[in-house]
């Protein structure tokens, strides 16, 4: 059950979505809002802030300086939240050969990779494509107009942070087949794409085949989450993810890996 300043944060965040008034820095969770610095953002300008709205329509921004620091604080306090939860076993992990982003929305979580964890000379693919805004509900199969992305923003986004040398994979010129991508990949992963927005279960056996028996996979999965027998078959974690936005209960991640050693450094960390 919230408590009246959550609940009081959260009838204010919902009118200011309905207002256009933007969000308050305070309505950021403390703890992840202040934490170091890896992804900064560029200056808002109408074009980014349409592609932003795009993917997170929660987020009301304007062009002014304080809608620029609430969105550069959520989105590396966002990337904050999954290493936090993921650190027992991001740290135990030799930096990998191959990458592969399922969704990569403004580039949040590779700039965040690339400066946290010093993976520079990782080859990131990142797969995404050009979207008017956001065409699917929570969990949702796959469509060829769910995509929500805009690949010049990302691009901006990622130069603004000095992260080169990534590979993006356009989804329309694939086909929308994450097999046809050049695989295989060290890490796989989806922050609130696949298994979140859309449902693991119709890409799981694209995924499994950019897999290697020693790949790890990472995903964004709702508390209904349930695995599919797949899936089930496979060693595979849940690990407790916070949300940046004070209001939001946390979240989970699904970890896969063909290999259940490769799991155990999550295992010790419980």
């Amino acid at each position: 059950m919230l408590g009246p300043r959550q609940l009081w944060l959260r009838l204010r965040t919902e009118l200011a979505k309905r207002i256009g008034s933007g969000h308050k820095l305070e309505e950021l969770s403390a703890s992840l809002a202040g934490k170091e610095l890896f992804f900064e953002a560029p200056p808002l300008t109408r074009e980014l802030i349409r592609a932003i709205k795009a993917i997170t329509p929660q987020f009301s921004l304007h062009g002014d300086e304080e809608s620029r620091r609430v969105w550069e604080l959520s989105q590396n306090g966002s990337s904050w939240a999954e290493y936090d939860a993921l650190a027992p076993l991001l740290e135990t992990i030799a930096e990998p050969r191959k990458v592969l982003e399922i969704g990569p929305g403004m580039g949040r979580s590779v700039v965040f990779l690339r400066k946290k964890m010093g993976w520079s000379k990782a080859e990131f693919h990142l797969y995404e494509a050009d979207g008017d805004a956001r065409k699917y509900p929570l969990n949702a199969p796959r469509s060829s107009d769910s995509f929500c992305g805009d690949l010049a923003s990302l691009e901006l986004v990622l130069a603004h942070n000095g992260v080169t040398g990534c590979s993006l994979f356009d989804a329309h010129a694939l086909g929308y087949r994450l097999d046809r991508l050049p695989g295989p990949y060290d890490l796989v992963y989806s922050f609130y794409g696949v298994g979140f927005h859309w449902s693991l279960a119709d890409f799981w056996s694209e995924i499994r085949t950019l897999l290697t028996e020693q790949s790890i996979a990472i995903f964004t999965v709702h508390h209904t989450f349930e695995p599919f027998s797949e899936l089930a078959a496979m060693p595979h974690r849940y690990v407790r993810c916070q949300r940046i936005l004070a209001k939001d209960r946390p979240l989970r991640l699904l970890v896969v890996s063909p290999d259940a050693s490769r799991l155990s450094p999550l295992d010790r960390a419980r």
